[in-house]
């Protein structure tokens, strides 16, 4: 049955175009009379006619089809009504109808019409021819009483849908016989998604992270997608998939893999491997912020909305593409389906280092000279960052309070191009580290967030992790000095 809301805007409808048809001046008398033409025109149903979204139509003809009604008097003084549609599809017939008004407690399912359409002013089929296509019924109505009395619904079907008196998002015109309807607003539907980086959260198993084995993965873990599903004017639907905190210049496989039985796929996979690229299979090119992709699909809004089962995955463009690792998708979920935030799977790795006796180099030439007590020994602490940085964390231990002490990472290279022959750049990196950290209590410490990858600083970067006397003049070539001497990240 219709929503009684749709009921009184309709009957405040049919009253306004009768208190306008009451105000019609009268032809002078005396003055020969000549035939009379009304026309009105009627914009596409985007349910303006009762200032309700739920009356838009909805389907998969084009939006672009409108209507001319015209009301022409005939010599007898009757009324020739000529319905012209615009922008038909050819060879479809439309339905068009005028439906006197009821009242609605009297109707069969409440309609404020009756369903069955008034064959004297006008009920036939147009037949479409791919632009405009007419039909003229000659009534035996005056041309009064249609022009200024007559109160019906004025309505043009859906030739793609089953007819249906009822369900007002079938028509494709809605609106007061012999009354203009302008356009609405785009009653066109959209519906968005988005996905935070996979952690494990989709199928609440850790195993299947990014990265789970903490090997292979080495993209930033603040990378997420925003997934948007477009009705178009045929009723079909555009997606649209925006990924946010890209990597310049990589290129990342988005896809969307239907479900399936994991019985039945080659690899036990609950989806096909191979990706519906109607739906979406697209690389989208990073640019260090969003980067989007769309896609006209050949699928129904609602099919995509509310029946389509599939998985939605961006894999990791610095690996090899994979469609059985899960551990290389950096969005794992539910195609039209939000993702939450899970917990991040963010790495880290200590290294423990003990006092310079010579031991990083195997030779106890290099062991340290002074005065400092040889029981000060180092920690260092390096942590991933959700944007796929690094910080180093350093803690002295055994320290001696008041003392700053010169910590510094210096790069490896090759002694014979050195100025003092060092294997090493003298000048530290200060993008690893390079400080003075202050001693209290025994301890010493401070951080720095690199630039670096967990991978690269702890898989990669090749370099020295000095700490210096602060009981001596600092020396970047006197391997004595250094009360610790190790390689920066890595165990000894």
């Amino acid at each position: 049955m219709l929503n009684t809301k749709y009921t009184t805007f309709i009957l405040l409808a049919f009253l306004s175009a009768g208190l306008f048809a009451a105000c019609s001046d009268d032809t002078p008398t005396g003055e020969v009379d000549e035939l009379r033409a009304e026309s009105y025109s009627y914009a596409f149903n985007e349910g303006q006619a009762l200032g309700d979204d739920d009356s838009a139509y909805r389907g998969e003809h084009d939006r672009n089809l409108n209507v001319d009604l015209s009301v022409e008097e005939m010599e007898n003084g009757n009324a020739s009504i000529t319905v012209t549609l615009n922008n038909t599809v050819s060879g479809e017939t439309y339905a068009v109808h005028a439906h006197d008004a009821a009242d609605p407690d009297t109707t069969p399912n409440g309609t404020p019409y009756n369903e069955t359409p008034n064959g004297d002013v006008f009920a036939g089929g147009i037949e479409g021819n791919g632009g405009s296509a007419s039909s003229t019924n000659e009534t035996s109505i005056s041309y009064d009483e249609i022009v200024n009395d007559y109160a019906a619904f004025f309505v043009v079907h859906d030739p793609l849908q089953d007819l249906s008196t009822t369900d007002l998002t079938t028509y494709l015109v809605l609106g007061v016989f012999a009354q203009s309807l302008g356009a609405g607003e785009s009653s066109l539907r959209s519906e968005s998604f988005t996905y935070e980086f996979n952690e494990g959260q989709a199928l609440d198993d850790t195993e299947t992270a990014y990265d789970a084995s903490g090997e292979e993965g080495d993209h930033p873990r603040n990378l997420s997608a925003e997934l948007v599903i477009e009705e178009r004017g045929n009723g079909l639907a555009n997606v649209t998939v925006t990924l946010n905190n890209t990597v310049e210049e990589l290129e990342y496989p988005v896809h969307a893999h239907d479900a399936a039985d994991a019985n039945e796929t080659p690899n036990g996979t609950p989806y096909n491997e191979t990706p519906n690229g109607d739906v979406f299979a697209g690389a989208i090119t990073g640019n260090g912020g969003s980067a989007s992709l769309t896609n006209e699909t050949e699928l129904n809004f609602l099919e995509l909305i509310e029946e389509y089962e599939a998985f939605f995955v961006v894999h990791d463009p610095t690996q090899e593409l994979s469609t059985t690792d899960l551990t290389t998708y950096l969005i794992l979920g539910v195609f039209g389906q939000s993702l939450n935030a899970g917990e991040a799977n963010l790495r880290s790795a200590t290294f423990e280092y003990s006092f310079n006796e010579g031991q990083a180099l195997d030779n106890p030439d290099t062991a340290y000279e002074g005065d400092h007590e040889r029981n000060l020994n180092a920690t260092m602490v390096v942590d991933e960052e959700i944007d796929g940085t690094s910080t180093i964390s350093i803690t002295l231990n055994n320290a001696v309070n008041g003392e700053e002490y010169a910590v510094h990472s210096h790069d490896f290279a090759d002694p014979d191009t050195t100025e003092n022959g060092t294997p090493y750049n003298e000048t530290p990196n200060a993008d690893i580290f390079a400080g003075g950290l202050e001693a209290a209590d025994g301890e010493a410490s401070g951080s720095n967030q690199t630039n670096l990858s967990f991978n690269q600083l702890t898989r990669d970067y090749g370099g020295f992790f000095v700490v210096h006397d602060p009981l001596q003049e600092l020396s970047t070539t006197d391997l004595t000095t250094y009360l610790i001497l190790g390689e920066t990240a890595r165990q000894e």
